[in-house]
């Protein structure tokens, strides 16, 4: 019987001098005298009436946040700093992402000719904003159907690395995706730059901050589309580019993993205690794609890292290398190729939810 015949009947009722509004009341909440299944037919309904109320005031609260952060990138990409502060700083470009061919013509990755001593004057308006802005992190190549990239946001650096998870630029709290923060351990200065800093960003639905870095998953092809990678800081002197070397699935928790956890974080600085060659060989074993990048310790490196869209706290990073002097970017990407999966260091974890494989969810 449909609910408009059920509520008919409660108005033909022969307890005609009942007020319909309490027949309509009793026919919906436990009432004196309802049987056990009676009862229990309307708790369910009371149940999914809450539960309905609760989702919607979620989505209200998901789409009012997206639209908020969306107003507040749009804000920040209106005062994005720039870098190139010398006449002949050039771009470095490649083939694959539908630009032209070029060799970097960068100073050496280790070089303090990559920076100056003082903060530039473009990031003034950012540095009002929010005392803790340190950079920002583009990529270039990976753009929507109107030409706006997914991947063009400024980064801070918090005390620890829990206070930006839920809070924007302007230190207030978000719920749709906080900001990209940079290792509270890691350092932008020159003379005290650290050797690889780790960039965190939500993965979040919608495609903000770091949402779109699950499509490294996709395949070698669009690896090759998408190889570079501009992270430039308060003391940038031109675009510094990073190519990546490494896409991978991370851990977190010793139980995923049979007891083992790899803690790229904590290799910030290359030495005795964080050996360069001990993470570069747990990162090749775990990385989905292979190449003949050459990766030593005396280059600087960044490391992306967001949550797997895949499987529950486990992480995808995604690691590059600063480009060197009088590199060719086409001849580097050439060599990127696919790993077989029988090649790949997977987590149990994800062995348990996907098998010994490679697996995208677009």
């Amino acid at each position: 019987m449909s609910m408009y015949n059920e509520l008919s009947s409660l108005r033909h009722t022969e307890e005609k001098d009942e007020n319909f509004f309490i027949r309509f009341f009793k026919y919906f909440v436990p009432w004196k005298g309802d049987g056990l299944s009676e009862i229990f037919r309307k708790l369910v309904f009371i149940a999914s009436i809450v539960v309905f109320c609760y989702s919607m005031s979620d989505l209200s609260e998901y789409l009012s946040g997206n639209a908020k952060t969306n107003q507040l990138i749009d804000e920040m990409q209106e005062i994005k700093p720039t870098v190139n502060s010398s006449d002949d700083a050039q771009s470095i470009t490649h083939e694959g992402g539908n630009q032209n061919n070029g060799n970097t013509d960068a100073p050496p990755a280790g070089s303090e000719e990559n920076y100056s001593t003082e903060v530039g004057e473009s990031w003034n308006s950012l540095l009002e904003i929010n005392e803790d802005v340190v950079g920002w992190i583009t990529i270039e190549t990976m753009k929507d159907s109107s030409g706006e990239l997914y991947i063009d946001y400024p980064i801070v650096q918090g005390e620890n690395n829990d206070y930006y998870l839920n809070r924007d630029i302007k230190k207030n709290y978000s719920s749709s995706g906080g900001t990209i923060f940079l290792d509270y351990a890691s350092s932008v200065v020159p003379g005290q730059r650290t050797d690889n800093i780790t960039i965190f960003g939500h993965n979040m639905k919608a495609g903000t901050f770091f949402g779109r870095l699950d499509e490294y998953k996709s395949g070698v092809e669009f690896l090759k589309n998408n190889p570079l990678i501009t992270f430039n800081t308060l003391y940038s002197t031109y675009d510094e580019k990073y190519i990546i070397v490494g896409c991978f699935l991370a851990n977190v928790e010793e139980d995923q993993d049979n007891g083992t956890v790899f803690r790229y974080v904590g290799y910030r600085n290359f030495d005795s205690k964080h050996p360069f060659e001990t993470w570069k060989a747990e990162m090749e074993k775990r990385s989905w794609y292979s190449s003949s990048i050459p990766m030593d310790e005396s280059d600087k490196y960044i490391t992306l890292s967001t949550c797997s869209a895949d499987i529950d706290n486990m992480r995808w990073v995604i690691v590059a290398r600063k480009l060197r002097s009088g590199e060719n970017v086409d001849e580097l990407v050439a060599t990127y190729e696919e790993r077989d999966d029988a090649d790949i260091y997977f987590p149990q974890r994800w062995i348990y939810s996907w098998g010994n494989k490679k697996v995208y969810r677009n």
